[in-house]
């Protein structure tokens, strides 16, 4: 990878967990508020959605470096990223229901 690109790298990396890490909070903040002034599914289902924004805040992050990995045609590491996602992928389809 080029030492010019390499900021350039860095901030789309740090903003996809930035705005991950700040939306989860907001999404659960407002399932926790909601569930102070109304009762049933509603909040929880939005809590477990801040939940589920949470888990796939890494999985976004891995894509977007893949991506920018194979853009600036460093292959290696493009590589290793793709089979970095395969792995949460399967991870993912086959951890589901396990308890």
């Amino acid at each position: 990878m080029s030492q010019v690109r390499e900021p350039e790298f860095d901030r789309a990396v740090a903003m996809v967990l930035r705005i991950g890490a700040f939306s989860c909070f907001f999404v659960m903040l407002a399932g926790l508020i909601d569930g102070l002034f109304v009762s049933g599914r509603i909040p929880q289902d939005i809590e477990r959605f801040g939940v589920l924004l949470m888990l796939a805040t890494p999985v976004v992050r891995v894509i977007v470096a893949c991506f920018l990995f194979f853009r600036e045609k460093d292959y290696k590491y493009g590589w290793i990223s793709l089979g970095l996602l395969v792995i949460l992928t399967l991870g993912g389809v086959f951890g589901i229901g396990e308890h």
